[in-house]
């Protein structure tokens, strides 16, 4: 499986985003904007059977994609998502806590 055989779906309430692939959601990321300059990341979920194809990874591009479109920064509160934003400087841009870095 690659990206291009993923598609991204926004919940009608504008809160998650999902990771569909073959007609199935198999992954998801939740997120709230605050203010008119943050966006909160707070958690994401992985069908077993997607845990080692980055579709964490996936889903948090498309919310950094949000990010820079709308200029807000991002907080993540999920240590799991966090640890992944400090394994790419290439999204420090849009990172409001470097936690650390």
């Amino acid at each position: 499986m690659t990206i291009k055989d993923i598609y991204f779906e926004k919940s009608d309430d504008g809160c998650h985003i999902y990771a569909v692939c073959n007609g199935k959601k198999i992954g998801s990321i939740f997120f709230l904007k605050i203010g008119n300059d943050k966006i909160m990341i707070s958690e994401s979920e992985i069908e077993p059977d997607y845990k080692n194809e980055n579709i964490e990874l996936y889903l948090i591009e498309q919310i950094i994609n949000i990010a820079r479109e709308q200029h807000r920064k991002i907080i993540t509160i999920c240590p799991y998502i966090s640890e992944i934003f400090k394994q790419h400087p290439e999204f420090d841009d849009v990172r409001l806590l470097n936690n650390g870095r």
